[in-house]
This record gives C-alpha cells, structure tokens and sequence, in this order.
C-alpha cells in the first residue's frame, strides 16, 4: 500500500470533484478503458469526489461528454506538479541540489575527536595516538575502523583497561576506561613469601598458607616478611616450600603539614573585559577582530561556538571568542582560625590521594607546631586499617 501510494505520488495525481446523474456509469466506463481511480467518495447523489492519475485525467473528456458530467480539479498532487511550480527557479533548484550534494559531502568526513572515561590518562596523549593511526579531523569516515583503532588504543596507552570507538555523525568518540594499577599475582603454583608493602602495627593476622613470622602487636617495616613460604618439619632438618597466602591487618599512618597563611591573595575582576573574535574554518582560525589588550593584569577566557545539528553531527565551521577579564590583586587578613582550618583541610586531601580505597580510616589528628623561624605548620596524620600483605618470590627482590 506504501509504495503504491508513492508510485502514485512520482507519476502526479489530481483529486477531481465530478457532477451529474450518471455518475455510476461514468465509473463503469472508467473501468471498462481501464482508467484507474481510488480513494472515491460520494458525497451527495449527484457529487462524488475521487482521485486519479494524470494520465487518465486526460482521457476523461469523451467521458464526461458522453455521461452528461461535469469534472472539476480540486488538487494537483505529486512531483510533476512541484517541478512544474519550481521550473522557473531554476537557480533556486540549482542552489538546493548543490547544497545537498555540498551537506551529504561535508557529513562522509570526521570534522571532531571526543575522548570520555579517562581521569588519569592525559587526552592529548589519546588524541596524539589516534593521529599517529592518521585518526584526524578530516579523516573520510569509511576510512575508520573503529575495532581496529580501539585494540591500538589499548595497546600502544598503558594505564587503560577498555576502550571502545564509535562514530556518530561527523564525531569520532573515543570511551575509555582505566584499569587499577594491581600488583604482580604470583602464580599458587609457585612457592612465595608475604611480605609488608609497608610500615604499621599488626592489628590481626589471618594465615591460610605458610608459615607465620609476627604476631598482634608487631611493629613491622616494608618488605619484612609477614607470612613465609618456607614451612620447617618438626623434628626433622627439612623444610616444606608452598605459595604464603593471608591476610594482615595492620595500622598504618600518613601524614602531610601544610603552612598556616593568615594572608589570602584574590584576583578580582574590575568589570573591564575585551573581546577578539576569530571564524573558524576547517578548525583554521581566521582572526576578524584583533584588539590589542593593554590590561596590566588579565585572565583569558576562550569561548568556541562551533556549528552544529545535533550534539553529534558538528561542522567545521564556528566563531572563537577569547575573552579578556581584567583584574586587580587584593591581598586580606584572614583570621588565625580560619587559617588554620583551611591549611588542615588542604593537607587532609592531599593525604587522600595516597590512601588506597580498601584501607578504612579509623582516626584523623590534627596539630599545629611552628617550624623554621616561627612558621606554623597543620600537621595532620591520618590512621589506618588496611592489608599490608603482597607475595614475593622466595629468594627474590
């Protein structure tokens, strides 16, 4: 029925109203010439409406003539007649077959890089291996291999434990996912120690293989041996080898001091700003405004308007706005309470970034001493639970 619909829509239709007494003969007599008509409905006794071909439209007239009918046309529907209404804009018609050759063109291309995922990982260092494949703004989309160019990825980049390539639109994007950084898993099969990866106080210990060195309570320094591979037979000189496995609890400590500044310095802007303006072509920044920026003291602010249908289909065409902000330095007083809460809490998140995700925290002390001509320093020690045991190789490094 759809095609139908469209073939009719491609050959030109017209929808006619036709009037008289004999309108059931004049169907009879379509029919019979083999003129097609559909969509007929009668609307009084004398009036029906229906549609037909063009074709047949103009074989109608001997009909009509012969039944006593009067034909009107209501509608002209169908292609033909949209050629015929544009026919003499010819320029216009020209203009819209170039502008849609010139969007299905500008579409085959890859015109952005996206990368997503990754924290640790730079991206420039994800964007620079995809141009050293030849993966670049420009790249004809055919020419793209997303599996390929994935594995590369996850090949050539340490640090990165799934990748996935996907096209959508002009955008190549680029998901990413980075792996833990997990130590090296000594087969069971192979005899070993478990050794502390650090300092701390064991606070319970937990021996599934091998044979145990300290106790609760031991205070045990890094690559001590914790749980050992080497088990001795009682009343007898010889000593068994298996895989030391366990768990060992332990209290660890991290610390980090931070100066106490009871002065804040503070950028604040005037109100002031200038903008310059540049057309982006093929990411080739034209420059339309160039003012000179004669602020003593300014903070730039680059805004890109880049042309886009959608979020994935983006063109590479765009304006780039680099805004200047003026601002004056203010330096204030801040009270010695303040100061101290702020330089603790820097210190406390520069700690975090150490502590692992499994270790639970189990008490913060803060304090405060003066260092090097009466600087006052937070310290602050972070205690923890955590496992500090790691397999090693019996005799290794």
């Amino acid at each position: 029925m759809l095609l139908l619909r469209l073939w009719n829509y491609i050959r030109g239709y017209v929808i006619i109203l036709v009037e008289g007494y004999f309108l059931e003969k004049f169907v009879n007599i379509c029919i019979k010439r083999q003129i097609y008509l559909w969509d007929v409905k009668r609307q009084k006794n004398s009036k029906m409406m229906l549609k037909i071909s063009i074709k047949g439209f103009k074989l109608l007239r001997p009909i009509a003539r012969k039944t006593g009918c009067s034909v009107r046309i209501i509608r002209k529907r169908g292609l033909p007649f949209i050629i015929n209404r544009y026919r003499a804009r010819k320029t216009f018609i020209l203009g819209s077959i170039v502008f849609i050759a010139l969007f299905y063109a500008m579409t085959s291309f890859v015109w952005t890089v996206e990368v997503v995922g990754n924290e640790k990982v730079e991206t420039q260092m994800i964007i620079d291996t995809l141009e050293d494949m030849g993966i670049k703004p420009g790249v004809v989309k055919f020419r793209v291999d997303t599996q390929s160019i994935a594995n590369s990825i996850i090949l050539d980049i340490d640090g990165l434990s799934w990748v996935n390539v996907i096209v959508r639109g002009t955008k190549l994007k680029v998901e990413v996912a980075e792996g833990v950084e997990r130590p090296l898993i000594i087969p069971k099969d192979e005899p070993c120690d478990l050794v502390a990866v650090k300092d701390g106080i064991i606070k319970s210990i937990l021996v599934k293989e091998g044979h145990q060195l300290v106790k609760e309570g031991d205070t045990v320094k890094k690559g001590q041996v914790l749980i050992s591979g080497t088990i001795p037979i009682l009343n007898e000189d010889n000593f068994r080898i298996v895989h030391a496995m366990g768990e060992v609890l332990a209290r660890t400590w991290y610390e980090n001091k931070q100066e106490v500044c009871l002065k804040v310095v503070d950028n604040v802007r005037t109100g002031n700003k200038k903008d310059n303006i540049s057309l982006v072509t093929f990411w080739r920044r034209i420059p339309l405004l160039n003012r000179k920026i004669n602020f003593n003291n300014h903070e730039k602010v680059e805004i890109e308007k880049i042309i886009s249908i959608g979020e994935d289909l983006v063109l590479p065409f765009g304006f780039v706005v680099e805004r200047y902000y003026e601002y004056i330095v203010v330096e204030a007083d801040v009270s010695i309470e303040e100061a101290k809460a702020h330089a603790a809490e820097n210190a406390y998140e520069e700690i975090l970034e150490f502590i692992p995700k499994e270790a639970k925290i189990v008490d913060v002390k803060v304090t405060f001493v003066n260092k090097d001509d009466d600087i006052l320093y937070a310290d602050v020690i972070v205690e923890c639970i955590e496992d500090i045991g790691i397999t090693k190789e019996i005799g290794g490094e």
